[in-house]
Formats: C-alpha cells, sequence, structure tokens
C-alpha cells in the first residue's frame, strides 16, 4: 500500500471509545466515587472507606464490583438491589472527558470534510453516558453551550455522523471483531469500506475487520493503555501505527511518515 492517501480516498475516519477517546479507567474513578456516596447510608461507613475497598477488590478484577463489595463486609443484599446498583453507575453523571487529542482531530477532521463515528462494544446505556458526558465537557471548553438552539442531548451528532454500539444488534455476539458494526456503519455513512480509517488501541479485536472487509486501520498506542501487551487476533496488525489522534489528518493528507505504515 502507498504510504500517500489522499483526501480524495479517504472519506470517513471511525473511533472505537474506550481508551482511543476516553479513558475507561476515569470513567471507572467517576463511577466508584458517585457510588461510594450513594452506598455509604446503605453500608453504615464513609465514601472515603467505601471507595478505598472498592480499589482493593479491583486489584484483582473489576468484575462484580459490588457484589463482592457487599460481601467482604458480610452485608446481604438482593437481586435487585444489584440491578439498581449496576444501572447507578452505569448512568451516574460522569466525571469524563475526551483525550486531549480529541478536540484538534475531530475538528480538522470537519475542516477537511471528513465524515466521523464510532463503533463501540458494551453496555449501550454506559457507553452512550460516557460520550454524552463527554461532549458536554469538550462543548464547555469551545464555548458551544451558548450556541442557538443548543440541545445537549443531540450534540454528540454535531461531532459524530454516527454512532453504532454494538450490543444493541442484539447482544455481545455482535461486538468486535464480529464484522456487523462495520458493514451497518459503511451502509449508514453511503461510503466504501475502502475509503474508510478504523482507530483503536486493542489488538486482540480492533484490526481484524481489514481481513474481512477493505477498511484501512490505525492503532494508537495510549500511555498506560491496559490493551499493549494483547496478542493480535490472527496475526491481523493496523495498517497505521499512531502515538497521537492528530497524526490521522496527515494519514488523510499524504504527510503521513511511511516508515510507520506497518502493514498493506
Amino acid at each position: 500500500m502507498s504510504s500517500k492517501i489522499t483526501r480524495d480516498k479517504i472519506k470517513a475516519v471511525i473511533f472505537d471509545l474506550d481508551d482511543t477517546l476516553i479513558s475507561e479507567y476515569q470513567f471507572i474513578v467517576s463511577g466508584y466515587r458517585y457510588m461510594s456516596h450513594e452506598l455509604s447510608a446503605r453500608l453504615k461507613r464513609s465514601p472515603e472507606e467505601i471507595e478505598e475497598r472498592l480499589w482493593e477488590l479491583s486489584r484483582e478484577t473489576y468484575t462484580h464490583a459490588f457484589n463482592r463489595l457487599f460481601e467482604s463486609y458480610d452485608e446481604p443484599y438482593t437481586d435487585e438491589e444489584l440491578r439498581s446498583m449496576i444501572l447507578s453507575y452505569r448512568a451516574h453523571p460522569a466525571d469524563i472527558s475526551f483525550y486531549p487529542d480529541v478536540k484538534d482531530t475531530l475538528t480538522a477532521l470537519k475542516d477537511m470534510g471528513i465524515l466521523t463515528g464510532i463503533i463501540s462494544d458494551g453496555d449501550p446505556d454506559r457507553q452512550r453516558n460516557k460520550i454524552r458526558h463527554a461532549v458536554d465537557i469538550l462543548d464547555t471548553q469551545l464555548g458551544l453551550h451558548n450556541s442557538p438552539g443548543y440541545d445537549p442531548d443531540k450534540r454528540a451528532s454535531y461531532w459524530f455522523d454516527e454512532i453504532i454500539l454494538n450490543d444493541e444488534f442484539g447482544g455481545a455476539a455482535f461486538r468486535k471483531p464480529d464484522p456487523k458494526g462495520f458493514s451497518e456503519m459503511a451502509s449508514r455513512l453511503h461510503t466504501d469500506p475502502s475509503a474508510m480509517i478504523y482507530v483503536g488501541d486493542n489488538p486482540s479485536k480492533d484490526f481484524h475487520i481489514s481481513s474481512i472487509l477493505p477498511y484501512r486501520t490505525a492503532r494508537i498506542i495510549r500511555e498506560n493503555g491496559i490493551y499493549t501487551e494483547r496478542e493480535y487476533l490472527d496475526g491481523i496488525k493496523e495498517t497505521f501505527r499512531i502515538s497521537t489522534l492528530t497524526e490521522i489528518p496527515r494519514i488523510i493528507d499524504g504527510t503521513f511518515d511511511k516508515d510507520r505504515v506497518i502493514s498493506s
């Protein structure tokens, strides 16, 4: 593949969400803090103690955090209580923002006339919550809240032409590397996959699509990224390797370093 990719070839850039546009860890920090205050009266302990206990339990795994929290205090709980806790965590007013390189990248892509989108796995309510709060902070930074007709519930569509949450197709079976979300995105944007770049961070699922559909892919290497050491699914690597999202426009206009083209 030629390292020079011209704008008339690339029409859309699609992003993964967690650890590509936002920090999943930041969402967990926000959620644990919020839930620690929510559960303080129920557990008769200070929010600070509960938050510390949640982090202690999470050193091994984040799975079933609230079950294990109650069990660590020998406190009984019902299935209904557990469902309520999980829903509160997913929908909490998240203190979360986009990575610093997102604003300039999205702005540059809009200026270039490039379509943008998100394809993400995970619980749809939680993922939309993350996007909503991150967009709200971005809009605040740019002063867009004062724009005529500003609607915070629809503002994500200003930055992203389409958002696809794979679980909405029918659950976890449609998560990456399943191609459903990728083919649907191409259809919704009326764009051939060969004119699209997918940007992600997880070698075990984000780049395999290029073996099924002619997407180009880019891997963002974030500091302390949790998927850095993951193996590539079927050995299929990204097309481009980047250290900041602001390199995406350079891929499109042909000024990206050809020595950093990974695969063809």
